[in-house]
This record gives structure tokens, sequence and C-alpha cells, in this order.
């Protein structure tokens, strides 16, 4: 008996993933598409001064999919481990794995009025917190320079956009078990080197079929408007199941030149999804010194501008030395999103030339407290430090670039199901804008979206399934609010508001301690009482 054809269109970490857990039942015949090269937008484009990779890049402790798939190909060793003061800001240290440091730094920078807020979700029951929100806009809610930190940067969300409720499900999945234990961890290589060129072998050896540089040219459909197969590199395919793991805007483009797909749900669905799109680019920084290698972190962002996210790469290895221009001492990769005003630059990060975008860098690193740490501008110039700069323009060559995702206002209800028999029951999507429980975009989202896509396929053909996704959700954070979670529940179910919105959340938790101690007193005055009686 022949093998069941699975098509894999896209070969970024959702597709990957999919490939992987239906790649290991040993029961399909696989063929992988990727129109560039392994890794999709989640590999980089190597710079031509260090060798190294022009895109910020960690793995979150959280990432538990992502995690155990890196561990199983054989590539743990080509990560490193980061100490738990890795991430710092310029208003004090804050550790994003750190509940209590990320409390103390929310009070300083926020308030205690947005305390209340932010602890609003302990009393919530998960069903509301992640069905009710979807038209809040999380930073206007919170209104806080350090959650828009946290949302954008940390979480890798759009805070200007991200609506309240993926925010809710993102707390649930950041704080879920962690696979290993509170630490991020960073790629001692290239991505494509420490990942996903592994990656390829791994599943190469599995049977799987992959083919880089195909391009998806056209989708067939019958005369019902189902999809029967795909053209790529005008070569026609056809195969039992079809797994869209591609970017939304070229699936639209296709979608928009055949009229039965032009006139689907999921035409529409995608148009409104295209709109979850956010600028972001990415610039390496070389240094002629070496900075933050003797510094206690070297992941940090500060609060205001652009709010970049830095990374120095390779601060563990001796990859610098080995592999750059040999004026060069340190790496710095630096992410920016464009969803706030310059401070030097009055412009968003997809209005400026590539000149603008490093000025702004350059004068905030001059000018901001945090930066005042690691250089001595009292004895050093800028030019005794700068070396040069790249940017990562592999999908263009001039600004705007790629793009990320973002669950911005609307969207949420949009996102496609791993299985959409509106197509055909033999089409599934294994991509960033599919239905997911991490409430974002990002590594993690990636790798459950593509377990599921395969859970789905093998529960459709009976077959047992080893790497089923392990889904965000976090019960630890109702372990001491469990009473209100449950009240809660039962009133989200009577379509009642929650408790918080009738008594402070701070007062809640005051009345709630001082109930458990009266508990607890009576507890223990009932036991001494037994005691006593025995004796």
């Amino acid at each position: 008996m022949s093998k069941p054809k699975i098509l894999i269109i896209g070969g970024g970490i959702g597709g990957l993933s999919c490939a992987t857990a239906l790649a290991e039942t040993g029961k399909f015949d696989i063929s992988l598409f990727e129109s560039n090269i392994v890794g999709g937008q989640a590999s980089s484009k190597k710079s031509d001064l260090c060798n190294t990779e022009i895109s910020w890049r960690i793995v979150g402790a959280s990432y538990n999919n992502f995690n155990k798939l890196l561990k199983d190909i054989g590539v743990d060793d080509n990560l490193y481990m980061t100490n738990k003061d890795d991430a710092c800001i310029d208003v004090g240290y804050f550790s994003p794995d750190s509940t209590y440091s990320m409390i103390k730094a929310i009070t300083k920078i926020c308030g205690y009025k947005q305390i209340n807020k932010i602890l609003e979700i302990c009393f919530l029951s998960k069903s509301r917190a992640v069905n009710s929100y979807h038209d809040i806009v999380a930073s206007e809610y919170l209104d806080c320079s350090l959650m828009n930190i946290i949302l954008g940067p940390y979480f890798g969300l759009e805070p200007t956009k991200i609506t309240l409720s993926a925010y809710y499900k993102n707390l649930f999945g950041v704080n879920a078990k962690k696979h290993y234990g509170k630490k991020i961890r960073i790629t001692k290589y290239p991505t494509n080197d420490a990942i996903f060129e592994p990656w390829k072998k791994y599943l190469e050896e599995k049977g799987v079929s992959i083919h880089e540089h195909h391009k998806m040219n056209t989708i067939l459909t019958d005369t019902n408007g189902k999809i029967s197969g795909v053209v790529v590199n005008n070569v026609e395919y056809k195969a039992d199941e079809i797994v869209f793991a591609c970017s939304v805007k070229p699936l639209i483009n296709i979608f928009n030149n055949n009229i039965h797909l032009r006139n689907s749900t999921i035409y529409n669905k995608l148009n409104v999804l295209k709109t979850g799109q956010q600028f972001y680019i990415s610039v390496n920084f070389y240094w002629k010194k070496p900075i933050l290698h003797k510094k206690k972190c070297h992941v940090f962002t500060y609060t205001d501008g652009w709010m970049p996210i830095i990374l120095s790469r390779f601060i563990n290895t001796d990859y610098v030395k080995k592999n750059c221009d040999k004026n060069i001492k340190e790496v710095w990769n630096i992410g920016l999103a464009d969803y706030l005003v310059g401070n030097y630059v009055k412009k968003f990060t997809s209005q400026c030339s590539f000149e603008e975008l490093v000025y702004e860098i350059k004068m905030n690193i001059i000018n901001s407290p945090h930066f005042k740490e690691y250089f001595d501008f009292e004895n050093y110039s800028w030019d005794d430090y700068f070396f040069d700069y790249e940017f990562d323009d592999r999908y263009y060559k001039k600004l705007p670039n790629t793009e990320k995702f973002s669950i911005n206002k609307n969207i949420e209800q949009n996102l496609l199901k791993n299985h959409e028999p509106e197509l055909g029951n033999n089409i599934f999507f294994s991509a960033y804008y599919v239905q997911n429980s991490v409430g974002g975009a990002s590594m993690e989202t990636s790798s459950e979206i593509g377990l599921t896509t395969a859970n789905e396929i093998c529960k459709k053909y009976d077959y047992k399934n080893k790497r089923k996704p392990m889904l965000k959700d976090n019960i630890s954070i109702y372990t001491f609010f469990l009473p209100f979670v449950i009240l809660d529940n039962i009133l989200y179910k009577l379509k009642l508001n929650p408790i918080t919105d009738y008594v402070n959340p701070i007062i809640l938790i005051i009345l709630y301690i001082v109930f458990l101690i009266i508990i607890v007193a009576l507890i223990i005055a009932f036991i001494v009482k037994k005691f006593n009686s025995k004796r």
C-alpha cells in the first residue's frame, strides 16, 4: 500500500515542524517546497563583514515545542544558555523571565494604578481573558511605557495595536512550564548554520524531499472551487493532503488570480489578516572595542524612542575572533519596530532612510543613561568605538523590508483553522496566521501551529503521532486565586461582568489574604485544641 502523499508549501518553522511530526511517523510521502531557503522568514542573511546573521533572534525559555524540536534534531549544542541577568533596560534592572523583577519594574515605572489593571488577569477565568477583549487595545488600557516594551520587544507584538485578549493569551504562554527553566537561549552561530541546515538534514534522513528556491506559481481548483493541486516552478503537483505554510501576502496574490478562491471565506479572512503585518527592520552594528563582553547583560533595550531591542551576538563564544573582520571586536544586532516616533529623527522607521535609522540609534546610544555604563565618551569618540553597519536587504533594495505579524484589533476572529474544509477536505494551513494558544507570532507559535496541523493529518488517517503539540495552558497563575477564577468562570457563563469591575483587585487581594490567615488560624486552633484534649 502506497503512503499518503503530503505537499507542504513553505519551509519556515511552521512547515518544518509539520514535516517533522509527519516524517517521524514513517507513514507519509512528504515533499516540502520553499521559495527561498529552509527557515523562511526565520532564516537570515549572512553579513559580509562577520559571516554572522543580520537578525535579532532568541529562543525563549517557555518555547516548549520549539525547544523540544531543537533537542530532538540534535542542535542543542549550537545554542548557549544566557544568565539570569542577561536582560536589562535603562530604568533599572528588569528581566522578562523574573516575575518579581517584572512587578518591581512595573511598579516603579507605571505606578500602582496600572498594577491594578495588570493584576486583573489573576481574577479572570481563562475563557473570559482570551475571548472577551478583542476590541480593547492593550497599550491604551495599560498606558505604560514599560508595558510597551513587554508587549513589543519581549513578546514580539505590536504594542500600539495588540489587543488585550492577545496580551492575556501571551501571558498564559510566557508563564507556562518552561522547558529550560528560566533561561533564554541564543544561537552560537548564524541561525541557518545552527538550526536550519541541521533540521533540513534531519528531515531528509527521514525521507522528506526538500526543494529550496521553489516558488508556488498557481493553485489549481476544480469546478466546485475545491483545491486540486498546485503549480510550483511551473510544474504541476497533486497530493492526498496539501499544507499551506507560506506567508500571507503571496497566498493572497495567488487567491486573487483564481475566481473560485477569490469568492471564498478564506480569501476574505486572509485580506483582514494582511493588516496584521507590522514593519520591522534589523541592523548589525560592528564595534572596534569589546563593549559588553565582561558586562552582566547583553540583551537590553530602553523605554523611549523606537525602543530597539539589542542583542550582543556570540558574546560567550570565540565566533567573532574566528569569523569577523580583524578590526571587529563585538557584534550587536538591533531590531527596530515601527510603532513610535524616534527621539532624534522624528519619523516612524518605515519613513526613514538607512542613514536616518543609523543616526537615531547612534544618538540614543550617546545620550541614553543606560549606555553610559558601557561607553566612555569622555575619553573616546564615537569613531573610536564604531566600525560599520549592515542591514538585511534580502527582501528589499529600499525600505520597507520584511514584516512581522501581530494579532491586532479585529484579527483574532479571522485567524484560520489548521484544517479548512471549505477549500477541500485535504487542505490544511500551518503558518503564523493560524489559531494558536501562544497569543502572538513567534518561533514557538509557528512550532505549535505546525505540530497541530500534523496532528490533524495523523488523526485523519488514524496514525499514531508521538509529537503532539504542547499547548500553552498555564494554570499555575491560578493557584493562589483559584476561588476567584471559579467564580469568574460562573459569571462569564452567565454573561456577567468580572468581579474586578466592582472591587479594586488590590483590595480583593488584601481581603483574600486576611481570609486565608483567619482560615489558617482556625485550623491551627482546632489542631491545638484536639492535641490538648488528648493529653
